[in-house]
């Protein structure tokens, strides 16, 4: 039963009726957002997403719609329209409650916002923010170019990411991670949802177009994705001339440095294990940039490959709910093969040395002291968050990550010690 602002007296006065009781949808609660009502218009959309016209509309309709979709707002307009986004865009404010007057298709005792504007709600007290979307300034070394104008018969940029990114679900960052982990130093966003990738020669032509690029990214509204034949461009400079180390890895004891052995050439359900003998090490290799002192985010190859996966990554624990760890979480990682995945990205799915495609991994999570060999694991959680990401010797044979050692040790009742990781560059 929904509650509203006025008694509804005949179809007449339907019309001034507003939802103001929050509204439950599939164990949701959605309520009004800043009082509910906000301008809106065809040039300049307040929610990104449009869901369709329907001739049954209502509020809990257009929720389940949205949230079914994965959008935390949902708005309804003119009757029967509904749109959903994850912000509320553009340079639209709220409007009177008066505005949004149209009663709902599906249900006469309901309102569904009016002629440009939209009655908007907000799913489990979401963040959501409010206003015209901005570009992202720099991300995993690229940096923002111009807004260079562009052409589906002669693109600037002329390739796509080896992974198609859904179009849906369009962000600068998917963009640069899909075209750097492709090998290209520029990445563009286009029509808030295309991605293209390339190697080429700066300027591209001309760029005085910066209001033609403000397109909210379909994947995340507070960014912008270029525009309509109008593509914003981000570039990785050059990296300096680098050289490859090799050596093995040693297993240390966090504290009091005492010697666990190597990481072994051969693992155990694609875990990767220790071995005291050195003849049974695996050996391994990365790139220091000239001059470096330090690496972060480095991948490390394996001179065999691990189980087919020429990299030692992380990879999600099979008793996981999910990819993340945190301080106060039981969760943990493995220590094995994966494939590439860019620096700064996001857990990724597909095949990986633990023989499990539903769980994900990261290929690019070694930050690497040059003078000491220290080896620091760094995890990036699926927010993009970086938590501070332990090793653990697990019963001696294994080795796993994780966001907290105590809730480890406490959830399996284990009581494994703390180790790092140091290349041996001499053995």
């Amino acid at each position: 039963m929904h509650s509203l602002t006025t008694s509804i007296v005949g179809t007449l006065l339907a019309a001034s009726a507003v939802i103001t009781a929050p509204l439950e949808s599939r164990d949701s609660t959605w309520t009004p957002a800043q009082g509910g009502c906000w301008t809106d218009s065809v040039e300049d959309r307040a929610l990104q997403q449009s869901m369709g016209v329907y001739d049954d509309l209502t509020p809990p309709k257009c929720q389940l719609l949205c949230q079914d979709a994965g959008f935390p707002l949902a708005g309804v307009e003119s009757g029967r329209e509904c749109f959903c986004g994850k912000a509320i865009t553009g340079f639209n404010l709220p409007a009177l409650d008066e505005s949004c007057n149209m009663p709902c298709t599906g249900d006469n005792t309901q309102i569904c916002g009016g002629t440009d504007t939209i009655y908007i709600y907000v799913k489990d007290n979401f963040p959501y923010t409010v206003g015209p979307p901005s570009p992202l300034s720099n991300y995993n070394g690229y940096s923002k170019t111009s807004c260079w104008r562009d052409s589906p018969s002669d693109r600037i940029l002329k390739h796509e990411p080896d992974s198609p990114i859904p179009g849906d679900q369009m962000t600068v960052q998917k963009c640069i991670d899909g075209c750097a982990a492709a090998g290209y130093s520029s990445a563009g966003v286009e029509l808030g949802r295309e991605c293209y990738c390339d190697n080429v020669t700066y300027p591209l032509g001309p760029n005085d177009y910066k209001d033609k690029c403000s397109m909210p990214c379909t994947g995340d509204a507070t960014e912008t994705c270029g525009g309509t034949d109008h593509i914003l461009v981000y570039y990785r400079p050059a990296l300096p001339p680098a050289t490859a180390r090799t050596g093995v890895i040693e297993i240390r004891h966090s504290d009091y440095d005492w010697f666990f052995g190597y990481i072994a050439n051969s693992t155990t359900i694609g875990i990767a294990t220790p071995v005291m003998d050195v003849s049974w090490a695996e050996r391994f290799t990365f790139e220091v940039p000239e001059g470096a002192a330090s690496v972060t985010q480095a991948e490390i190859t394996s001179y065999k490959t691990i189980d087919g996966f020429p990299f030692l990554g992380l990879i999600q624990g099979g008793a996981n709910v999910d990819s993340d760890i945190a301080p106060g979480s039981y969760q943990y990682l493995y220590l094995g093969g994966t494939s590439h995945s860019a620096p700064g990205a996001i857990p990724q799915t597909g095949p990986n040395g633990y023989a499990n495609n539903s769980v994900t991994w990261e290929s690019s999570v070694w930050n690497i002291n040059i003078t000491t060999g220290d080896l620091t694991p760094q995890w990036i959680n699926s927010d993009g968050s970086s938590p501070a990401t332990y090793l653990i010797r697990h019963q001696g044979a294994f080795f796993f990550g994780t966001g907290d050692p105590d809730a480890f040790n406490s959830h399996f009742g284990e009581f494994d010690p703390t180790v790092k990781l140091r290349f041996n560059p001499n053995l």
